[in-house]
């Protein structure tokens, strides 16, 4: 048994113990091969941090709940990603994915029936059918095109929607979720350009990556925090 596949991964689904070997940084197998890529992921945890903080400042009465759960989330994609960026496995790869689209998938939740106001059942069904085209970007593409980030276009596409439908409702929030989606260009153009870099920048720019998708979920939750409206009553 070792922490790279662990004996109940190996005697059940020996597959997911494939190394993954995908960013520029990795030169071999062993469990400290990417140290800027794994200790980078500290700033998942200061992030979250730093809106736990702000939080217990501002308080939402409305989506206390909510927001406390996306700061735990933060944190947790921290670790997820420190645990890929070391074990570099294929399980360890879903532990990385896994809580990122849990962020994803509560933020968007929160942000259409609070900001958008939208029934329940939209919601259901929204949420739905983005996490069924994420998935499918994530299997069906091949991981040569844009280097395993194509699962991640359905969230930049969905946050700059919302930020310019926003900007109607609320200005401020608009604008600062436009912000935001400036943020997480630049953070998919870092990881686009680990690899095509590699040669004449070996360590890679995929450290950038995690660095600045730690400010991009401090500014999300930033957001609800400062300007999610009062609770509404949410249709069935």
């Amino acid at each position: 048994m070792s922490l790279a596949c662990p004996s109940l991964i190996a005697n059940s689904l020996p597959s997911l113990c494939m190394s993954v070997d995908i960013y520029c940084e990795r030169s071999s197998s062993a469990l400290n091969a990417e140290p800027v890529n794994a200790y980078s992921n500290a700033a998942f945890f200061v992030a979250a941090w730093a809106a736990w903080r702000l939080h217990s400042h501002y308080p939402s009465s409305g989506a206390k709940g909510l927001i406390n759960a996306l700061i735990v989330a933060m944190a947790v994609v921290g670790l997820g990603s420190f645990l890929f960026h070391t074990v570099a496995t294929r399980w360890a790869e879903w532990g990385d994915v896994i809580p990122i689209l849990a962020f994803i998938l509560l933020y968007l939740w929160l942000a259409m029936t609070r900001f958008f106001q939208w029934p329940g059942w939209l919601a259901v069904l929204t949420l739905s059918f983005f996490l069924a085209t994420t998935l499918y970007l994530e299997s069906g593409v091949p991981s040569a095109i844009l280097w395993g980030g194509a699962m991640y276009l359905p969230t930049l596409v969905t946050i700059v929607a919302a930020g310019i439908a926003l900007r109607g409702r609320h200005p401020a929030a608009g604008r600062a979720l436009l912000a935001a989606a400036g943020v997480f260009i630049l953070a998919f153009t870092a990881r686009s350009l680990d690899v095509p870099m590699c040669g004449s920048f070996p360590l890679g720019t995929h450290f950038l990556w995690h660095l600045l998708n730690a400010l991009l979920l401090y500014l999300l939750v930033r957001l609800a925090i400062l300007y999610l409206p009062a609770r509404v009553a949410v249709a069935g």
